[in-house]
């Protein structure tokens, strides 16, 4: 894909004196750290890892929705040739304890501890029973065949709002209620702004249920040493440190005991955090049968990994010249079975970014997660921001629309202004800094809309439209929990030799944020970042902190590591001060030496440290030895305390971006294809301006498909239909044209650094502006445009009824 590289504008805080941050490698596009072992097929994946001597994990899942389980045959399984063990759901409750889940114990009065295999209840089709294991995956897997279990099948709750009724069937037979959560945001006089405005509009849209799709599924494996009494997990997990409290609790060992390494990953998108049953099963049973234990999921098994299936019916109110008065809102969200992955908090997140990025006084927003009989809900890229965003930019477009007016007009007329910030949502989340108008203006000198806009007037066959959103994705995520989250750590020595060694908390799961936190602590120090090396992914050999999650991988480990290396860079200035007779505020680091501010005085880097290191009793007898440090980074815009009234804020920084979009719509066949895409982003400060373009196009990527073609499709028993790649349409390279990007840059003050995150803004203004310009080009039928993503039988369907 084509990518157009414009200059930033708007970059006058990173020209100022105040720049928090300033070095040779600051704002370069680095090639990333490894990158060539990606491209050339070079990598070891967890599956390649698998030792020859381990046994293969298969799971026995439900065919049920839900169902009591009334007996469980292993015999034949058992016998089968390879076959090493089968282990049931109560036979897992005897040899370990339950996963740890972020659900509050007393929501639920009958609260029912969540095992990695379900005991006397089964809560969705796909829910794990019993696991197999074996000499050879294949035998596993031929042997789950022959595990005969009898149910007594009872009501499922397939359907969110049918779920709230009282009279219900519940999707958990031990609760009274399918609700799970829920949340009521007021700001101002809602309904005294709706009385008096000039103008209401209402409408509703639903998103269906949706997945990650990563090119590597899951994989781990366990080996438990006897000797030491420790078990080691390897595999596809984006937070080593939460994953090793999660299996010492399961298998009641001290953390001491529990090694978790993460290995290179072939994307996750947010679907490997950590609490998948598969995780404690291995380590469960390596420990067991005293054998390495490996599971390696199928495509069909990824595709159980459910999210987003959400609805909002919303209201929009404004006064005649287009001034938004109030904004009123009812979301309602599947979240499927409750596990112990934390996937459900995004039906959380969703209304906490409405009204965005627009200053709308008066606001109501109530939401109600439901728990129904699907796959429970995992981690997925936009987190619940993309759906909030949406039906604001909906209500936005109808509101223009019914006022006649320029639907960007209407839009620069209701931002918040550059001078606003901070500001307050309705939420509690404090908007750290933006230039709304400034990146719309931006865009619209990229963007052709002219020239669209006349190709949609002498449309023949298809429908041609544009379309405009704003998107304000908040990141750094910081929830109040049990498990280690909201901070993340650094280590940064300094060898006797010169080179430099991060260790971080932090992962990369295919990101490349390893080379952003190379570039920072390269500049730190004035060395080349081939001097800098970096490790990640160990629990053994690295810090403790949350891990891979909300962007937080620069932001808040790359914040630690320059912590860190500063701290180590003033014990070595001590001496060098001292060397060369110069204060040490005055010493730069720059080019591999140390050196005075007039140029004149130098001593190479690694020729300062060699001496620290090796005349301990001399002139450097002052610095503290060895050149080593760890440092916590921990957000400042983050509160955890309740304000007046009643609300938190877990969210540090708020990167926005503005989209737009041309698209043309077949109105024999409905089939969408996307003629044009621009969008301006802004992340604050910038490390390495390459690997934010990648994570930006591929989010809008990934927004698009969102869009128009990515769906999970469940049947009526509430099995899933899309269980491969040949059903669940993806995006092909075909179907995108080229991006036109542009970056702006507002620092967060909030941030040693002026950072504010980077992995997922650009999903949902794709889908927002995608949404938006199929919308403008149906016309009147766009208007009851609600459900994503945009099928072509949902668009002949809106066509037809114009008709």
């Amino acid at each position: 894909m084509a990518v157009r590289r414009d200059e930033p504008k708007g970059t006058e805080a990173q020209n100022s004196a105040s720049m928090p941050l300033a070095g040779a490698w600051l704002g370069r596009s680095v090639p990333r750290i490894g990158g060539g072992r990606y491209v050339s097929g070079g990598v070891e994946y967890a599956a390649d890892l698998v030792p020859r001597d381990a046994l293969f994990l298969r799971v026995v899942r439900s065919s049920l929705a839900h169902a009591k389980i009334r007996s469980i045959d292993v015999e034949a399984a058992s016998r089968f040739p390879g076959v090493v063990a089968v282990i049931t759901g109560e036979q897992v409750r005897q040899i370990s304890r339950p996963m740890p889940t972020r659900v509050p114990r007393e929501r639920f009065p009958g609260y029912l501890d969540t095992y990695c295999l379900a005991g006397d209840e089964v809560l969705y089709v796909g829910h794990p029973i019993a696991a197999v294991i074996a000499v050879t995956a294949n035998d596993a897997e031929a042997a789950i065949e022959l595990v005969k279990v009898e149910y007594d099948e009872l009501p499922a709750v397939l359907d969110a709002e049918s779920g709230l009724n009282a009279s219900s069937p519940k999707a958990r037979s031990a609760w009274n209620t399918n609700l799970v959560a829920g949340d009521k945001i007021r700001q101002g006089d809602v309904e005294a702004a709706f009385a008096a405005a000039d103008h209401v509009v209402r409408g509703s849209v639903s998103f269906a249920p949706a997945t990650s799709a990563p090119m590597e599924p899951r994989c781990y494996f366990a080996e438990w040493d006897r000797r030491r009494s420790k078990l080691t997990l390897t595999g596809t997990m984006q937070q080593p440190h939460p994953t090793r409290w999660m299996i010492a609790e399961v298998m009641s060992l001290p953390e001491a005991q529990v090694r978790v390494v993460a290995t290179d990953m072939g994307g996750t998108f947010g679907l490997k955090m950590v609490g998948h049953p598969e995780e404690a099963l291995v380590a469960i049973l390596s420990r067991h049968l005293n054998r390495t234990v490996a599971f390696v999921e199928s495509r069909e098994e990824c595709f159980l990994a459910n999210a987003r299936e959400q609805t909002h019916h919303f209201e929009l109110a404004a006064n005649a010249d287009g001034k938004l008065m109030a904004f009123r809102d009812r979301m309602v969200a599947d979240i499927g079975t409750v596990s112990a992955v934390g996937g459900w908090l995004m039906a959380m997140v969703s209304p906490t970014v409405i009204p965005t990025v627009y200053d709308v006084p008066n606001c109501a927003v109530d939401s109600f997660l439901v728990t129904t009989n699907k796959p429970p809900w995992q981690g997925v890229r936009g987190y619940g921001k993309e759906t909030g965003n949406l039906a604001v930019e909906r209500a936005v477009d109808l509101m223009a629309v019914e006022l006649g007016i320029d639907p960007v007009e209407l839009r620069r007329k209701n931002l918040l202004a550059k001078s606003s910030f901070p500001h307050r949502l309705p939420s509690g989340h404090n908007l750290d800094s933006g230039d709304y108008e400034g990146a719309l203006d931006q865009l619209l000198e990229m963007f052709p809309r002219a020239r669209w806009e006349a190709v949609a007037g002498n449309e023949t066959r298809g429908r041609v439209g544009v379309g405009f959103a704003f998107e304000l994705t908040p990141e750094g995520a910081s929830f109040p929990g049990s498990m280690p989250s909201g901070f993340e750590t650094s280590t940064v020595i300094v060898d006797p030799t010169g080179t430099v060694r991060v260790a971080t908390s932090v992962t990369s799961p295919g990101s490349g944020n390893e080379t952003g936190i190379v570039q920072l602590v390269a500049d730190v120090f004035g060395v080349h970042t081939a001097e800098v090396a970096i490790a990640q992914g160990d629990t053994d050999i690295t810090p403790i902190g949350g891990g891979n999650t909300s962007s937080r991988s620069l932001m808040f480990g790359g914040a630690a590591a320059v912590l860190a290396a500063r701290d180590v860079r003033e014990r070595i200035s001590t001496y060098v001060s001292e060397l060369l007779g110069v204060g040490a505020d005055q010493l730069q680091y720059v080019a591999g030496e140390i050196r005075s501010g007039d140029g004149k005085k130098t001593i190479p880097f690694k020729q300062a440290v060699h001496t620290i290191y090796t005349q301990a009793y001399s002139a450097a007898a002052s610095v503290e030895l060895p050149l080593q440090t760890s440092k916590t980074y921990r957000a400042s815009n983050v509160r955890h305390v309740p304000d007046e009234h009643g609300r938190i804020s877990s969210y540090p920084s708020f990167p926005y971006s503005v989209h737009a979009a041309a698209v043309e719509v077949d109105a024999e066949t409905g089939q969408v294809r996307v003629l044009d895409y621009a969008a301006i982003h802004d992340c604050g400060i910038v490390v390495n301006p390459g690997l934010v373009e990648g994570q930006f196009k591929g989010a809008i990527v990934m927004g698009i498909g969102a869009a128009l073609w990515e769906e999970l499709q469940f049947g009526q028993d509430g099995t899933l239909t899309t269980n491969r790649l040949k059903t669940y349409v993806l995006p092909r390279s075909k179907d995108i044209p080229p991006l036109k990007i542009g970056h702006r840059c507002t620092p967060s003050p909030f941030h040693p650094l002026g950072m504010k995150g980077a992995g997922e803004s650009g999903f949902g203004g794709a889908i927002a502006a995608i949404t938006n310009a199929v919308a403008n080009a149906l016309g009147e039928s766009g208007r009851s445009l609600s459900r994503i993503p945009h099928r072509p039988e949902r668009i002949l369907a809106l066509l037809g009824g114009a008709r």
